[in-house]
């Protein structure tokens, strides 16, 4: 059996963490330091959505540990539809996003939710 703790096994895995590391982050700024295409330049607009969904979602409808569809006893999907209300009306990223840390802060300072 082999020494994990080697120097040259220690070398070796430290080379690769680097790797690992850099790889992705410069691997970028060659690709597209050309003329990026237009269809991959559209496909590019969806990802900050998409990525938002991803994170919040999950959180609407699991609440306390459970899936809830309960609009009364689920907090997180109250706020959400009433921020997408919100938002509908005002079309303002930051005061939407205020106003929903707002309404859920005060749902939970008044005792109305847990």
């Amino acid at each position: 059996m082999t020494d994990l703790t080697s120097p040259a096994n220690l070398l070796l895995l430290l080379v690769i963490c680097i790797a690992v590391t850099v790889v992705p982050r410069v691997l970028p700024l060659f690709v597209f330091s050309r003329q990026t295409p237009e269809w991959l330049s559209k496909w590019l607009n969806f990802v900050p959505a998409a990525v938002m969904a991803a994170l919040v979602v999950p959180d609407l409808f699991f609440y306390n540990g459970s899936f809830s569809l309960s609009i009364p006893d689920n907090l997180y999907l109250t706020a959400g539809i009433v921020t997408v209300i919100f938002c509908i009306i005002t079309k303002n990223f930051v005061g939407t996003i205020l106003f929903g840390m707002i309404f859920v802060a005060g749902m939970r300072w008044f005792g109305l939710a847990c």
